[in-house]
């Protein structure tokens, strides 16, 4: 299954309006890996799938990407531990 790259602008004046967006991350088994990118593992092509979950929890201001991620990946300083990132990358294709 294909790893995707869940990235958001929000405002952090704001950012107590997004108490239900976080939820739904968490809820679909995402992972916070920097402050406003997260990963999950999700369906082959299930970028829209994903998109369409989260994307009525944001407001309109905003900017939302999901991208699924290649194993090709570098990183430095992830909010999770490099062994959970490892994890994770072993989900993605290529």
């Amino acid at each position: 299954m294909p790893l995707f790259l869940i990235s958001y602008d929000i405002s952090e004046k704001d950012a107590f309006e997004y108490d239900a967006l976080w939820a739904k991350l968490k809820a679909i088994g995402a992972k916070k890996i920097l402050y406003s990118e997260w990963i999950v593992v999700g369906e082959v092509n299930g970028a829209s799938t994903i998109y369409n979950q989260i994307a009525p929890l944001t407001q309109l201001k905003d900017r939302l990407l999901v991208q699924e991620i290649a194993k090709n990946a570098m990183w430095d300083k992830l909010l999770v531990s490099d062994d959970v990132f490892y994890r994770a990358l072993e989900s993605a294709r290529g």
